[in-house]
């Protein structure tokens, strides 16, 4: 199976299926490079994201995104909630 038949099942996957997908790739990558993928407690996780966030605006990674809430509707390919339009 090539990976242009792979990449339409696995969006078709849930997210936590997805999670799982990357999860047991990245342990199975690291197996083979003899690496180990233990998590860590990252109590600056937070000042992380903000620093990441902020080189991503600093080089305008997003600059193509006119509206926001468009793009995240079409990316997540939302469905229609019962009883809300």
């Amino acid at each position: 199976m090539s990976i242009a038949e792979i990449v339409p099942l696995i969006e078709s996957l849930s997210h936590s299926d997805k999670f799982q997908l990357m999860q047991s790739l990245l342990t199975q990558l690291a197996k083979e490079e003899g690496l180990s993928l233990q998590m860590q407690p990252n109590s600056n996780q937070g000042q992380s994201m903000a620093n990441i966030l902020q080189r991503m605006a600093d080089r305008q990674a997003l600059f193509h995104i006119s509206d926001p809430v468009t793009w995240q509707r079409e990316i997540r390919k939302e469905h229609p909630l019962l009883g809300r339009k």
